[in-house]
């Protein structure tokens, strides 16, 4: 790495030995570029993360075309490896915006109508004795509306596949957060394709917007870069291994790598009609809970997958990410481009984004987070 990309920033350590964070600056389309980075934002970066007690994270900010990126800490806090630009975190709930985009994608060429219950395309087995659930399409999966549960069981369960879906409320009634809809969602894609989510996501997403570490089944050959997630006084985490991909959640990915998804295919539309652009940026549901009400939730909305926050009339894309010592949040402007994107490997990052946001984005009360902590 060349001098002139890197600094160290050498403050007061709350768990371990001052880590260094890696600054680099290029251009969005990741082709590095020799020009001045912001060393004291960097260095005001790494305090957030040391004072919250995250191990490490990555953050990727784009304003005018140009992109920095941040790379701090160690994977692992008990003396694991620095975190460089090709580590890979957990993502979480983002999984679900490559879900959405591919599901668009597949809209797009008339293989799926986004009105049209699922159960047409496919009768999932554990849709077979719930009229409700039978009602569902990838509309109300989208923007939340399903009435399924978040999930039945652990997601991680091997037993999920056999657990019938229960609704909660009437399909399409109101907003209710639910990974079970991407995931009957997945099921219902895999058997119009004939291929498995892992290999459409790479042949839909990963291999068009260069994104080659990214992926929703653990690969062997990957572990090594794997960060470690941690818990809320620091302490390790087991590995995870995901055995099946989950588009709803075990996508993992790089700051750097999603910041490139987030760039072509959220902002610029690449492989999209402009309407089925146009349905990532506009409001499909309110995003009221009624199980979860929040003072914020007349500031969030939810577009096909995509969380809308508006404050004073300006409205901006986001989502954040929750699992087990992994915390992840990106926000991006449809109208000018500029976005961020934060992986954490830490169950202390949501602490951590409103200052982080605040930092790379400006002043503000930042509703979403709010939202998301309230859902969390």
């Amino acid at each position: 790495m060349g001098k002139n990309k890197r600094l160290s920033c050498l403050l007061a350590a709350v768990l371990v030995l001052p880590w260094p964070a890696a600054v680099h600056a290029m251009p969005a389309d990741a082709t590095p570029q020799g020009v001045a980075v912001d060393g004291a934002r960097a260095a005001a970066f790494a305090a957030i993360m040391q004072r919250h007690g995250i191990p490490g994270a990555q953050l990727v900010h784009v304003r005018d075309g140009r992109e920095q990126a941040i790379e701090y800490g160690r994977m692992r806090a008990d003396g694991g490896r620095a975190v460089e630009a090709d580590t890979l975190f957990q993502a979480a709930s983002l999984s679900k915006v490559v879900g959405a985009y591919v599901t668009l994608r597949l809209v797009d060429r008339g293989l799926i109508e986004l009105d049209r219950p699922l159960w047409e395309y496919w009768p999932s087995p554990r849709a077979k004795d719930n009229p409700q659930a039978r009602r569902i399409t990838a509309r109300m999966v989208l923007n939340h509306t399903t009435g399924l549960k978040n999930w039945e069981i652990s997601p991680s369960n091997p037993a999920i596949d056999g657990t019938p879906l229960q609704s909660l409320f009437e399909a399409g009634a109101r907003y209710s957060y639910s990974g079970e809809g991407f995931y009957l969602l997945q099921h219902t894609l895999e058997h119009l394709t004939g291929s498995r989510w892992e290999r459409l996501a790479r042949k839909e997403v990963f291999d068009v917007f260069g994104m080659p570490g990214s992926r929703y089944l653990t690969d062997p050959e990957s572990t090594a870069r794997n960060a470690n997630g941690h818990g809320r006084d620091g302490e390790v985490l087991a590995d995870r291994v995901f055995d099946w991909e989950n588009t709803a959640w075990t996508l993992v990915t790089t700051a750097r790598e999603y910041s490139r998804f987030l760039q072509r295919a959220l902002y610029r539309g690449e492989g999209l009609t402009p309407a089925s652009h146009a349905l990532l940026k506009t409001r499909s549901s309110d995003a009221e809970d009624q199980a979860v009400p929040v003072p914020v939730d007349p500031h969030i909305d939810w577009s096909l997958c995509v969380g809308l926050e508006t404050v004073e009339g300006r409205t901006r894309l986001w989502h954040w990410g929750d699992n087990p010592g992994f915390k992840a949040f990106f926000m991006l402007d449809p109208d000018s481009g500029e976005s961020l994107v934060l992986l954490t490997n830490s169950e202390n990052g949501m602490q951590a984004f409103k200052e982080v946001l605040r930092l790379f984005l400006g002043p503000g009360e930042y509703p979403a987070v709010d939202w998301a902590a309230a859902q969390s």
